[in-house]
């Protein structure tokens, strides 16, 4: 089965972050998720898809056809099914004592003074076991390597699958009060979750423009179409994009004004797959990679596709941070152009032995102040909590005012369009045209 858009090689936003460079840990690759959730899962899925958009299956309600479970979109909500066997947890239990918690993360996405913290203020030990693609950790959850109890980082377009494949306990939000104090109002019933039965919000970023502007004189906020710097003299070897299918080919599919990029047909694929070889024939060489957090700092790329958190975590790379005022970022949703805009969650395992624990952390994780110190000290990927806004970070000196650009608002999910999971057959399309263009046809 084909991979997903974003189950590419280099596809993990986590591991570009500064601290996976200075490590030298290598870009991650990921395999098909299908796969991963297809071996030893708690709950076999029917390979039988839902029959129309707003049908009922065993899983849920709302969605649109394609898969076996509803497939969320904005504008058809997908509600979960609680099922018998994997019941919301009582309020008011204590929680677990002399327990061991076993997180499950990305590399570098969570800030371990916080889980010290934690586990100090609640008697616990936390034991982090970090997987370098989503294939690989839910194949760890799939196959009883551990009992792990939280996850951080599960991407809105696996969320489904592993609701279905029995890997995610339900949520009793009583224990997490700062779903409803802090977190964005769109994000406390988003539509591939309504209620938030199974997931709550953890990394956001918008998908915009990078940019050397003491190397280039642009401004893609003046222009019509600000997708034009792409197609307009981009800067011969120096123009890079980003290394998965539905990033890369979304880029023109907005330029020609296509908002919603999962129904794009195989048309609008293909000549979308046209115009990024039209850029590759203008630059000579053209990258598909998810380093512009180094290369645009290093002068290597010039124009970079490029995710709002990589963008805020490149002045970290330049030699001379007085050159941070020559980075640029321009999200084209902010003036109402079609973009991306997107988010991951945090979900509790139903392998885990310490569901109250694993819902207080998450809890704490969403505290503001926890949030903030999350951004500084490791991520550099903002939650969507309050104490988040553009003035507050340029305030603090964490932002520089000039790149206030990179913060994500709760506004901008209402400006910007998701990139989901999508139906096989389409998923297909998409790959098979990335393909096609990272090996020159």
């Amino acid at each position: 089965m084909a991979m997903h858009p974003k189950e590419r090689p280099s596809m993990d936003r986590r591991a570009f972050l500064r601290r996976a460079a200075a490590a030298g840990i290598a870009m991650p690759s990921m395999a098909a998720i299908l796969a991963a959730c297809g071996s030893g899962a708690q709950t076999t899925v029917s390979s039988a898809p839902t029959t129309g958009a707003g049908a009922s299956s065993q899983y849920g309600t709302g969605g649109i056809p394609g898969a076996a479970y509803p497939l969320a979109r904005p504008d058809a909500p997908v509600t979960w099914k609680i099922q018998s066997d994997n019941p919301v947890i009582e309020s008011n239990l204590e929680p677990e004592k002399g327990a061991t918690l076993q997180v499950m993360q990305w590399p570098y996405y969570i800030d371990p003074g916080l889980l010290k913290s934690f586990a100090a203020e609640n008697d616990c030990k936390i034991v982090v076991t970090k997987f370098q693609d989503m294939d690989a950790g839910l194949a760890k959850i799939n196959s009883g390597q551990g009992e792990f109890d939280i996850m951080f980082g599960l991407n809105v377009w696996a969320l489904g699958r592993s609701i279905a494949q029995g890997l995610v306990r339900p949520i009793n939000h009583d224990y997490v009060p700062n779903l409803e104090a802090n977190v964005y109002k769109s994000f406390k019933s988003p539509f591939y979750d309504v209620g938030a039965q199974f997931s709550l919000p953890y990394s956001i970023w918008s998908t915009g423009i990078f940019w050397r502007n003491d190397k280039l004189d642009i401004d893609p906020a003046s222009m019509d179409n600000p997708y034009d710097v792409f197609f307009d003299n981009p800067p011969k070897d120096k123009t890079h994009l980003l290394n998965n299918a539905q990033d890369c080919l979304a880029m023109p599919m907005f330029r020609d004004g296509i908002t919603d990029v999962n129904a794009a047909d195989a048309t609008a694929i293909s000549k979308a797959k046209d115009d990024i070889a039209s850029i590759a024939e203008m630059v000579g060489s053209i990258s598909y990679d998810h380093e512009d957090y180094t290369d645009v700092p290093a002068g290597k790329a010039f124009l970079h596709q490029s995710w709002s958190g990589n963008a805020s975590d490149a002045v970290v790379f330049l030699s001379d941070k007085s050159d941070a005022d020559n980075l640029s970022y321009y999200w084209p949703g902010s003036d109402g152009h079609p973009a991306n805009v997107d988010n991951d969650t945090i979900v509790l395992l139903t392998t885990g032995k310490n569901p109250v624990l694993s819902h207080m952390l998450a809890n704490y994780i969403l505290d503001n102040k926890n949030a903030l110190a999350n951004f500084t000290n490791m991520t550099g990927y903002q939650m969507p909590v309050t104490a988040f806004t553009p003035e507050s970070m340029v305030s603090s000196g964490i932002v520089p005012e000039h790149l206030s650009t990179v913060i994500v608002s709760e506004d901008d999910f209402a400006k910007g369009s998701r990139e989901l999971e999508l139906p096989t057959d389409l998923d297909n399309l998409w790959q098979s045209a990335f393909a096609q263009l990272q090996a020159g046809v």
